[in-house]
C-alpha cells in the first residue's frame, strides 16, 4: 500500500508551524534550568568548592586565630548553609579587592561599606558592627579635637588598605599610612603620629599582643561619639557586581537572616565582645577537691565539680588597674557556663581562676 503525500501534509503542516516555536522554548527552559542550577546548588548536591579572599586582623579574621577569627567561622557557615565549601585565602586588603575584581575570587571580608567600594562591588547584609576609634600614648598627653581643623592639624596614621569613615577622610587630607596595626602603634608609641586610627577590638589586641614591646596602660583612645573622632561601621561580605553573583547574595542575606536567629550566632559574634574573652577554668582552692561558689559577701552559696567554666563579668580592680595592700580574698563575680549551676551568677575566690582555651 503506497502512502498518501496529500494525507502525510496535511498531518505535518502543524508541526512545520509549531515546532520551531517548541524547539525555542525548550531551548529557553533548559538554559534557565543549568543557569540555575550553577548558581543554587541543590541541598542534596555537593557543595560547590569557592576561593574566597580575606586579611589579618585580628580579633575578627586571621590565619592564626582559632577556626579563623569569629567573622571568618561566620562567613564559612553561611556559605557552607548555602552549598559551598569555601577555601579562605588571607593577603592583604588591597590585594583581597583586586582579586574580587578581577574574578580570581568570588568574595572577599569583612569590610567596611564605603563609596569607593559601593560603586562596583555587592555588599551582603552587615555581618557584624565595630567600632572605629582614636588611640593616643597617654604619656604624650590626651590630643584635645574639637573641630575638624584640631585635628586635621595633628599627625594622624591610619593603616594601607583601609577605607576610614567620610568625617575622618574629611578632615584628614594627608593620613600617615603603615603596613599593619602593629605598626601603628610602633609608630605611635615613638612619637611620630598623634593619634592612630583603627577599630577599637583590633587596636586592643594589637597592644595586648607579645609582638608589641609597650606597654598596653599607656595608650587610650579619644573618648565620646563625636563623628570626628568615633565611628560605627558594618562589615561586609563583598562579590563584584554580576547577575551571577546579585543570586549568590540574595541567598547568603537569606541564610544570614536566619542564623542570626540561632544561638550558634551569638556564640560566635560573642567572641568579639570583651566578656567573650573572659573564658576561665574554675579549680578547688582549699582540699576539699570541689569548687565554692559564693555570693558577693563571700558566703557559701553552692559546690561545682572541678573543671567547671564560667565567664568573667568583671574583673577586680587589683587586676585592670593598680593593687594595694594584698588583701585578705579577691572575690571575682562570674558566670557558669557548664556543669549544674549552668547559668547562675555568683562569685569565686580568684585563685580559683584558671586562664586558657576552654571549649565552647
Amino acid at each position: 500500500m503506497t502512502s498518501n503525500p496529500t494525507r502525510w501534509s496535511a498531518l505535518l503542516k502543524p508541526f512545520r508551524i509549531w515546532g520551531p516555536v517548541l524547539v525555542l522554548l525548550l531551548v529557553v527552559a533548559g538554559a534557565g534550568t543549568y543557569v540555575t542550577l550553577g548558581l543554587r546548588p541543590s541541598p542534596t548536591s555537593p557543595s560547590r568548592p569557592v576561593l574566597v579572599s580575606s586579611g589579618d586582623w585580628a580579633p575578627f579574621v586571621g590565619p592564626e586565630l582559632p577556626d579563623g577569627g569569629p567573622v571568618t567561622e561566620l562567613v564559612v557557615e553561611v556559605l557552607n548553609r548555602s552549598g559551598y565549601r569555601p577555601e579562605i585565602r588571607y593577603t592583604s586588603w588591597s590585594l583581597a579587592e583586586e582579586q574580587v575584581r578581577s574574578g580570581a575570587t568570588v568574595g572577599m571580608f569583612p569590610l567596611v561599606g564605603s563609596e569607593s567600594r559601593r560603586a562596583d562591588l555587592l555588599l551582603s547584609d552587615p555581618l557584624v558592627d565595630f567600632e572605629y576609634v582614636l588611640f593616643y600614648d597617654r604619656r604624650a598627653g590626651q590630643p584635645t579635637v574639637s573641630s575638624a581643623a584640631e585635628l586635621g592639624a595633628l599627625r594622624v596614621g591610619g593603616i594601607t588598605g583601609y577605607d576610614y569613615w567620610d568625617e575622618l577622610e574629611s578632615a584628614v587630607t594627608d593620613l600617615v599610612e603603615f603596613p599593619s596595626t602593629l605598626e601603628g602603634f610602633r609608630a605611635l608609641a615613638d612619637g611620630r603620629i598623634d593619634l592612630l586610627a583603627e577599630g577599637l577590638l583590633p587596636g586592643q589586641a594589637a597592644l595586648a599582643d607579645p609582638s608589641f614591646a609597650g606597654d598596653v596602660g599607656d595608650f587610650g583612645h579619644l573618648p565620646g561619639d563625636d563623628p570626628l573622632i568615633h565611628s560605627v561601621e558594618g562589615l561586609y561580605f563583598m562579590m563584584a557586581d554580576s547577575a551571577e553573583a546579585a543570586t549568590v547574595m540574595r541567598e547568603f542575606n537569606q541564610v544570614l537572616a536566619e542564623l542570626r536567629q540561632t544561638e550558634e550566632y551569638a556564640e560566635i559574634v560573642a567572641e568579639l565582645s570583651p566578656s567573650g574573652q573572659r573564658e576561665v577554668t574554675l579549680d578547688p582552692v582549699g582540699g576539699s577537691g570541689l569548687v565554692e561558689l559564693l555570693d558577693e559577701r563571700g558566703r557559701l552559696v553552692l559546690l561545682a565539680p572541678q573543671g567547671t567554666r564560667a565567664q568573667v563579668l568583671d574583673w577586680p580592680t587589683e587586676f585592670v588597674d593598680r593593687a594595694g595592700p594584698t588583701p585578705g580574698r579577691i572575690l571575682v563575680e562570674v558566670k557558669l557556663t557548664n556543669g549544674p549551676g549552668q547559668g547562675r551568677v555568683l562569685h569565686v575566690d580568684a585563685r580559683a581562676l584558671r586562664l586558657g582555651a576552654v571549649g565552647r
